[in-house]
Formats: structure tokens, C-alpha cells, sequence
């Protein structure tokens, strides 16, 4: 969430970024109203205990008073300590009072401040949908096959790479068992892409996959609840749409010592996913499904660092599609498109050719300090307060896996639906060059 002085200081930046985002600017007016109230009912309560303070005080000088006071005086100064005390307890009753008004108001705020979203990055394109998202570059070669390429749906059946008829039997749609040479590709390309992370610097992570709900509430989004996050039923306990959400937290309340950032973490875990915005897209095979593994680069750094860091991790990640030679694109997301994490945010488009298009297969996003501030990460000398600030926090695929075996197997396919394995890849495959055409 955004920084609440900037809402005090310069509320319309704030409200010409939701512009931007194609958004009202109501929650931003309410954000204000609810701080103005909190100030206000926050101020009463200072002031009372102050008074109160004072009171207390008085009535302590009072009794030292007393000893040294004749009997006339004595009786004088009793009415006026018992009068005090009215006070004080009179003040004490207001104080009862005010206190649960101005921690609810707290709340309220805060609830509007988490529907206001992330301050765009200038080089956001500003547009409603992905009509006006903008390519940034493209790489790879397309291959030109001498025959009608399959798709991945056809793929999977002829290679017996999974079998989603049981799975839908068995736990519903958009489930899958994966079987033969795709259990050993999709474990060979978790093994690939995390050994380009480690040689990065990454530090491996095998993530818990649940998170409690005031947990994952800081480290998710709101729209999230409903559309993406399974909830445990009589738990509180959610399952994670992705290891960006247990990595965001893993540092939840702290302070980083500011000569340990850059801190690079390589997540590896699966991810749970209603998919409920989905419904009627992709339905058959396993490119949109319930249950995927993926590897996350998630990364604290400085403020300044974080644009710089942003151009690098999605570097990363082309680097370990090109190395599987698969043809991609990068994309500048437009404005209306957003989540509200996001200032800004790279989708590498990977190439498709039985639908001729570029799908999306990697989110690359610098969330600046918006995610970290909901989480209450920091970084500065340890021991010094006063150089304490919110850490900047960024994330990006690396490979979600069950996508990427769908492009793979489109990419590499021969004409009677066998699948060359990709030279890099061979190894980590125990040297299976060839996946057969089974069917």
C-alpha cells in the first residue's frame, strides 16, 4: 500500500495515477476523510491522557503537600485531591471511549488505502486493455515446419503425457496427472531454471505452500480472494497462487541490514489457482490448471536499485528462453491491465505455433516499496531508527512449468507428434533426446 504522507502531501498524484488505471478516485477521497477522522480522534485521546497526566501529577504534589499542612489546610487539600480524582477518572472513561473509535478508524483507512493501487511507473503505456500494451524487443528464430503443426493439446495425447480425463474424474477439471517422459521434463526444467538463478546469485527456497490469511492479505492482492486463492476449510489457511506470496512474507516485520541488499531468492514450489476469471478459456489440456509447479525469482533491494533490478530479471528469464531456443517477446503492460502491486510490469510473450500467436508465459514486476510496505519490511543500520525505510521488493517468473512444457512441445514437435528435447535440456533429462509419439 501506499505511503500515507502521500496522501496528506500530494493526494493528487495519487489520484492521476488511478486515472491512469482507468479506476474512480473515490477510495483515495475516503483514504483521506477516514485520516483526517483518525488524526482528529488520535489528537483527542493525546490531549486527554496529557490532562490526565497532569492530573496525576497534581494530585501526587497534593499529597506531599498534605504532610506538611496544617489540619485546616489538610481538609482543603483532600476535597481538592478527591475532585482530581473525579476528573481523572471522568477522563479516564472518555479515553475508554475514544480509543476504540480511533482503532477502528485505523482500520477503515487502511482497508481504502489497500484499494488504492501502486503509483505508475512513467514508462507505463497508459491504455484500458492489452490493446495498448507496447513491444519492447523480440528474439529467437520461429521455426517453419514442411507440415501443419499440432498444438499442445494434441501433443500431450500423442507423447501419453498426461492423462486429464481421470484427473477430471478424480479431482475436477483443469486437473492433470502428468506420466512418462513429461514427469522427468517438467523436474528437469525446475532443475534448469533454478541452476541459472543460483549461478546469479539467487539463494534456492522451497517454499511453504499455505500461508495464513493476515499473512497471505499483506502479501497477496484483494482481488485475489476471490478469483485465485483456495481456502483451507476450517483452517485459517490458504493455499499459495505462487511462491511470490510465502517469499514476500519471509521477511514480514523485519529490518535488513542495508549491506545485505540485494537479497535474490530462487522459489520453487507449486501453485493453487481458482482460475475463476478464467472460466471457458483454455478448458482442455494442462496450460491453465488448478495445480502448477513454477520457480520465482523475488528480490529486496534499495529504492534506487529497483528499475535497474526489474531490466535484470527479466533478462534472466529470456536468458533461460534462449537457451531453449524458444522464441519470445517482451511487453510493456498498459495501465488498465495492472494489479495493483504493480508500478510496472513486463510479460515475456512466448511464440505458439499452431495458433500462429505469442502466449503469455512470464510476469516480471517492480512493486517498489507497495508490497513491502503492507508487510512492514525495512532496511537501514541496524540499531538506528532513524535510517530506517521501506525496502523496494520485485518479482518475476522464471518458469512456470506446465505453460512452458505446452510451448515447448509446439516448438519442438516433429511430424508424427514426437518431441525433440532441446540440446541444453538433454542432460537434466538423463539424456533423452526424444520424447515418442505414443499414440
Amino acid at each position: 500500500m501506499l505511503d500515507i504522507k502521500l496522501f496528506r502531501e500530494n493526494p493528487d498524484l495519487i489520484r492521476e495515477s488511478e486515472k491512469k488505471r482507468f479506476r474512480g478516485t473515490e477510495n483515495v477521497d475516503k483514504v483521506i476523510r477516514l485520516d483526517n477522522k483518525w488524526r482528529e480522534s488520535l489528537q483527542k485521546v493525546q490531549e486527554l491522557r496529557k490532562e490526565r497526566n497532569k492530573i496525576t501529577k497534581e494530585i501526587s504534589e497534593s499529597y506531599k503537600t498534605l504532610k506538611k499542612a496544617s489540619s485546616e489546610e489538610k481538609k482543603k487539600i483532600q476535597a481538592n485531591i478527591e475532585n482530581l480524582k473525579v476528573k481523572s477518572k471522568q477522563i479516564g472513561d472518555e479515553i475508554t471511549e475514544e480509543e476504540p473509535k480511533t482503532k477502528e478508524l485505523l482500520v477503515e483507512r487502511d482497508e481504502y488505502r489497500y484499494k488504492v493501487g501502486n503509483i505508475l511507473d512513467p514508462k507505463v503505456p497508459i491504455a484500458e486493455d492489452e490493446t495498448g500494451d507496447v513491444v519492447l524487443r523480440k528474439s529467437g528464430r520461429k521455426k517453419r515446419f514442411k507440415f501443419t503443426p499440432r498444438n499442445h493439446v494434441e501433443l500431450v495425447e500423442v507423447i501419453g503425457g498426461a492423462n486429464t480425463k481421470k484427473a477430471a474424474e478424480i479431482a475436477g477439471n483443469r486437473f492433470y496427472y502428468l506420466q512418462n517422459e513429461m514427469v522427468k521434463l517438467n523436474l528437469a526444467l525446475i532443475s534448469f531454471a533454478l541452476d541459472y538463478l543460483i549461478a546469479e546469485g539467487y539463494i534456492p527456497m522451497w517454499t511453504p505452500f499455505f500461508a495464513r490469511y493476515d499473512v497471505i492479505k499483506e502479501a497477496a492482492e484483494l482481488a485475489d480472494f476471490e478469483e485465485q486463492l483456495y481456502k483451507i476449510e476450517g483452517e485459517d489457511l490458504y493455499l499459495i497462487a505462487t511462491s511470490e506470496q510465502t517469499l514476500a512474507a519471509l521477511h514480514r516485520g523485519e529490518v535488513i541490514a542495508e549491506n545485505e541488499l540485494p537479497i535474490r531468492y530462487g522459489g520453487v514450489s507449486s501453485c493453487f489457482r481458482k482460475e475463476v476469471g478464467s472460466h471457458g478459456k483454455d478448458t482442455l489440456g494442462i496450460f491453465r490448471v488448478h495445480q502448477f509447479e513454477k520457480v520465482e525469482q523475488y528480490v529486496y533491494c534499495k529504492p534506487e536499485d529497483s528499475p535497474e533490478m526489474h531490466e535484470k530479471m527479466i533478462a534472466l528469464t529470456e536468458s533461460i528462453f534462449k537457451a531453449l531456443k524458444i522464441p519470445y517477446r517482451i511487453v510493456n503492460i498498459a495501465s488498465g491491465e495492472l494489479n495493483d502491486n504493480a508500478s510496472i510490469k513486463f510479460d515475456l510473450e512466448a511464440w505458439f505455433p499452431a495458433s500462429n500467436t505469442y502466449r503469455e508465459l512470464v510476469s516480471a514486476t517492480n512493486c517498489r516499496d507497495y508490497q513491502a510496505r503492507k508487510l512492514n519490511v525495512r532496511f537501514g543500520i541496524l540499531g538506528d531508527p532513524d535510517t530506517y525505510e521501506v525496502v523496494h521488493t520485485l518479482n518475476s517468473t522464471a518458469i512456470a512449468t506446465e505453460r512452458f512444457m505446452c510451448c515447448l512441445l509446439e516448438n519442438n514437435q516433429n511430424e508424427d507428434g514426437s518431441i525433440n528435447i532441446p540440446k541444453a535440456l538433454q542432460s537434466y533429462m538423463g539424456g533423452i533426446e526424444v520424447i515418442p509419439a505414443r499414440n
